[in-house]
């Protein structure tokens, strides 16, 4: 029998990632296409956001696209 594993996940509206970039000081950086995914490099989109991750001091968010190889990049660098 296999057992169910809970996880716990923080989520963002798509009407709220604006306001997050505002508060970031990031939003020309995204619109301008400045904005890259950690992972492979490849330019952040609303269409291709798969993770968004403060930094420590909580001053910027970097990014992660949606990609199943970029998402598994950032969960093993966040021991998940």
């Amino acid at each position: 029998m296999f057992g169910k594993k809970k996880i716990k996940v923080n989520a963002i509206l798509d009407t709220q990632i604006e306001e997050l970039l505002q508060k970031t000081k990031q939003f020309e950086d995204f619109v301008n296409g400045n904005l890259k995914c950690e992972s492979c490099g490849s330019i952040i989109t609303t269409q291709n956001i798969g993770v968004i991750q403060p930094t420590l001091n909580g001053t910027k968010v970097i990014f992660y696209c949606d990609r199943i190889d970029c998402i598994e990049d950032f969960k093993h660098s966040n021991n998940q």
